[in-house]
């Protein structure tokens, strides 16, 4: 199975361990790597997250402290759709 990324969750990603990396560089890098693991584990176990309560079936998450990933297993590939902080509410309006 092949893990993906949509560009605005690569982005928000990004722009998160940038906001990290100001006070703690390695702190950030640790997030990221911990970030890449989790995602890379889902090729082989795309049902190993639990459904977000604010969205439903067919999207799962990943939390890896402090994001949720939120993502779309598909026949033949995994998306990431979605990186957010662990505090957000994916239901409340923007």
């Amino acid at each position: 199975m092949i893990v993906q990324w949509y560009d605005q969750a690569l982005e928000h990603l990004g722009d998160l361990l940038d906001y990290i990396a100001q006070d703690n560089p390695s702190a950030a890098k640790r997030l990221h790597a911990k970030v890449i693991e989790k995602t890379d584990l889902l090729a082989d176990f795309p049902a190993l997250g639990r459904v977000p309560p604010e969205v439903g079936e067919p999207f799962r998450e990943l939390h890896v402290k402090p994001l949720r990933l939120i993502y779309l297993p598909e026949e033949n590939t995994v998306t990431i759709v979605a990186v957010v902080r662990e505090e957000s509410d994916l239901g409340s309006p923007r």
